[in-house]
């Protein structure tokens, strides 16, 4: 009996498509990214605070 070409359940991989990043590097940035933010507002405030002062 020949087989049927059944279409599969998956769809063809592209191996021309880029590589996702991987987690560490995701989490690497998401921490990076909150660090620059905490300093960003660290020095508004500081500014601020000697922008205020008498």
């Amino acid at each position: 009996m020949p087989k049927k070409n059944r279409p599969s359940a998956t769809p063809p991989q592209d191996h021309g498509a880029p590589v996702p990043a991987s987690w560490r590097r995701l989490v690497s940035l998401a921490l990076l990214a909150g660090a620059v933010r905490h300093l960003g507002a660290l020095l508004a405030g500081l500014a601020v605070t000697w922008w205020q002062h008498d």
